[in-house]
C-alpha cells in the first residue's frame, strides 16, 4: 500500500507542477478570446494577469514543494507531509467550492480528484511502518 501511495503522491506532484503550465500558458489562450470580447478597463485587465500568473506560480510551487516532501519522506523525514495536507485539502475545497459556484462545472471535479487523491497518499505515507508501531 505504501509503495502505491508513493508513487501516486509523486505523479500528484509532477501534474499539479505540470498544471502551472497548462494554466499560465495554454489556458491564457482561451481567456484572451473571451476577454477580446469586451471593453475592459486597463488596470482590470492587467489585474487579472497578475492573479492568473500567481495562480500558476502556486501550482508549480505546489507541485515542487509535494516532490520534495516525497524525497525527504523517502529518508524517513515526514515533517513536510503536513505541507501536502495543507495542499490538498485546498485544492479539495477549491473544488468542491468551484463546482458548486460553477453550477457543477465537471472541470473542478479535478481538483477534487487531485486533492483527495494527495490528501489519501499523504496519510498512508504518513503513517508510521508497521515495524516503528510495533516498537512503540
Amino acid at each position: 500500500m505504501r509503495r502505491v501511495a508513493s508513487a501516486l503522491y509523486l505523479i500528484l506532484g509532477f501534474v499539479i507542477a505540470l498544471g502551472a503550465y497548462g494554466h499560465g500558458f495554454m489556458g491564457r489562450r482561451n481567456i484572451d478570446v473571451e476577454l477580446d470580447k469586451f471593453t475592459i478597463a486597463p488596470n482590470v485587465y492587467t489585474m487579472l494577469y497578475v492573479v492568473w500568473y500567481f495562480v500558476s506560480g502556486c501550482m508549480l510551487l505546489f507541485g515542487v514543494t509535494i516532490i520534495w516532501s516525497w524525497l525527504r519522506q523517502r529518508r524517513g523525514e515526514r515533517q513536510l507531509l503536513f505541507v501536502s495536507y495543507l495542499i490538498g485539502l485546498l485544492y479539495l475545497a477549491s473544488g468542491v467550492g468551484g463546482m458548486i459556484y460553477r453550477n457543477g462545472d465537471r472541470f473542478m471535479g479535478t481538483f477534487v480528484i487531485e486533492g483527495a487523491l494527495l490528501l489519501a497518499a499523504t496519510y498512508v505515507l504518513g503513517r508510521a511502518p508497521a515495524a516503528e508501531r510495533r516498537a512503540a
